[in-house]
């Protein structure tokens, strides 16, 4: 008895030496596998297409009802909800009356710095907590794109709404990571077409005024923001550089971590290494890749 062979459920086309798509990649395996358990993912044989397969024959899956779960679900940070709503109690209160206490100022201060800098949670159906850019002890904090006073949450929630504004009809669904969508958003630039744009701070003018809106793509931003979580580069100190590597045997996102730096011993693989780019002290970007 012949068994049909299961057919890859989503396909995305890729520019593998754009890091910002290869992680989105990566994030997107993740959030695949969070809706359809034991999800694997995979680069064709050139290097310029990502599949996704699921662990059962399952009729109507594809990319669409993974933007879809993305639209319905919430995404917030880890902050309590009496800590939320303890600083907006001290954000709407006079200056004069907070600072008769010194200890009312440090507590405001304390909590706007948690509301920027708390880990990310991506509520149901995918319940993910993202808190790579906090790691300093194995280096994920290397990938922070912006600076200290720009808030992750607004970032991340910014770029989860602009991808649910994806009009299906415009165009393939293959094509997602190229969609670009004109915004006067901040991204986290980690798409290396775009990441030499700057933003308002940066330029040392503003754009609204001019007409000018910033082209991004948000789905590099977004799922980026989420593979990073899991898959990371190896770092060539000797170089300054950091390598990932291309897989074509389909994985489950727990091994393809490994295989993604390079760390998983299979002769089928493609290196490839890329740069920072230091905007000024504390924002980056990443620069475009190539292959080893």
């Amino acid at each position: 008895m012949m068994i049909a062979k299961q057919e890859p459920a989503i396909r995305l086309s890729v520019d593998p030496t754009n890091p910002g798509q290869f992680f989105a990649c990566c994030g997107l395996l993740e959030l695949a596998d969070k809706l359809w358990d034991g999800s694997e993912g995979f680069f064709n044989k050139d290097g310029m297409g990502f599949l996704i397969k699921t662990a059962e024959v399952i009729q109507d899956i594809n990319v669409v009802e993974l933007i879809d779960a993305l639209a319905k679900c919430h995404i917030t940070n880890t902050m309590s909800e009496m800590e939320l709503k303890r600083l907006e109690y001290l954000s709407r209160t006079p200056r004069k009356e907070i600072s008769k206490s010194t200890n009312f100022e440090a507590e405001k201060k304390q909590l706007k710095e948690m509301r920027r800098t708390a880990p990310i949670l991506i509520h149901e159906p995918f319940d993910l907590r993202i808190d790579w850019f906090l790691d300093e002890r194995s280096g994920g904090n290397a990938f922070k794109t912006w600076a200290g006073q720009q808030s992750v949450l607004d970032i991340a929630s910014n770029m989860k709404r602009l991808v649910t504004e994806f009009d299906l009809n415009e165009i393939p669904h293959e094509e997602l990571l190229f969609w670009t969508k004109s915004s006067d958003e901040v991204p986290f630039n980690f798409d290396s077409d775009l990441g030499g744009v700057g933003s308002d701070l940066d330029v040392g003018f503003s754009f609204d005024p001019l007409g000018i809106h910033v082209q991004i793509r948000p789905f590099i931003e977004f799922l980026a923001f989420i593979g990073l979580q899991r898959f990371r580069p190896s770092f060539d100190e000797a170089r300054n550089c950091y390598k990932y590597s291309l897989w074509f045997t389909p994985l489950i996102p727990e091994v393809a971590s490994v295989a993604a730096c390079g760390l998983l011993g299979m002769r089928d693989f493609r290196s490839i290494e890329f740069q920072l780019l230091y905007r000024t002290k504390y924002l980056k970007s990443f620069l475009p890749a190539r292959q080893v």
